[in-house]
């Protein structure tokens, strides 16, 4: 009796993990689903549905990359703004690759980055993980991205030094690494298209150049030239309202004359 008892138990606990498996496996496929619906909607779409040139692209994802890697979180649209104002590259994808280190990520990428600069300078890493996110929740609280930058900024000299050297050997491998792949695969994608089109390549990519260019437009010189043309058209009007007044006064004099 006693041995059927023994023998009982473990195929108890094995239908227990099989039904409380059973009982977290859709909520589990569910976030695995949003998580590759986000991945597809954010990453994979842009760059297939793009109209722009391979280098565009390639120069968009790079940045982005970049910018994700080796700028602190908070500061990263700002980055990729000024970047967008010196350099043309396609500014959706940089922002969807830029969020490499998010919200969700930034404790253990970071804590990542400080073994990494410890490594790459020949450091030991006294702090482990615990101790490392304790210090890090002033910056993952934050409710701003100036507050975020911020406390970032107040994490110590030698944290922020071995952060920095890992920022700057990450961003640069991974931001050629995105720039070469990226494009091997839309110089793939345009020469395929090309193909389908009855065209050659050098004609479908001028193309795509003009395409781009045209719709391309820079928010600054954008709002330069819209304050511009609304100031002479402002000058305009005034010009037209003196004119009318001036006429209308003559014809007063005239009429009393």
């Amino acid at each position: 009796m006693m041995e059927q008892d023994v023998e009982s138990i473990p195929k108890a606990k094995e239908s227990a993990a099989g039904a409380h498996e059973g009982a977290e496996s859709p909520a589990y496929d569910g976030w695995v689903d949003w998580c590759r619906s986000k991945i597809r909607n954010s990453l994979v779409v842009p760059l297939i549905a793009s109209r722009h040139p391979p280098w565009y692209d390639a120069r968009g994802v790079s940045l982005g990359l970049a910018v994700g890697f080796g700028v602190p979180l908070g500061a990263q649209f700002i980055a990729l703004g000024l970047l967008r104002y010196l350099y043309r590259f396609n500014f959706i994808i940089a922002l969807a690759f830029s969020f490499v280190a998010n919200p969700l990520t930034m404790i253990p990428v970071y804590y990542g980055y400080y073994r990494l600069g410890a490594f790459l300078l020949g450091k030991t890493t006294a702090m482990d993980f615990s101790v490392f996110r304790r210090l890090m929740s002033p910056i993952s609280d934050s409710a701003y991205s100036w507050e975020a930058t911020a406390a970032f900024a107040n994490l110590g000299k030698d944290l922020l030094t071995t952060w920095i050297v890992a920022a700057i050997f990450l961003s640069v491998t991974f931001g050629i690494i995105g720039y070469t792949v990226t494009y091997k695969i839309q110089q793939m994608r345009c020469i395929r298209k090309a193909r389908k089109m009855g065209l050659q390549y050098e004609e479908f990519l001028q193309d795509l150049e003009e395409q781009s260019r045209g719709s391309e437009r820079r928010v600054l010189p954008q709002a330069v030239g819209t304050s511009r043309s609304s100031t002479d058209a402002g000058m305009q009007q005034t010009r037209v309202n003196q004119s009318a007044k001036q006429t209308t006064q003559r014809a007063g004099k005239t009429r009393f004359s």
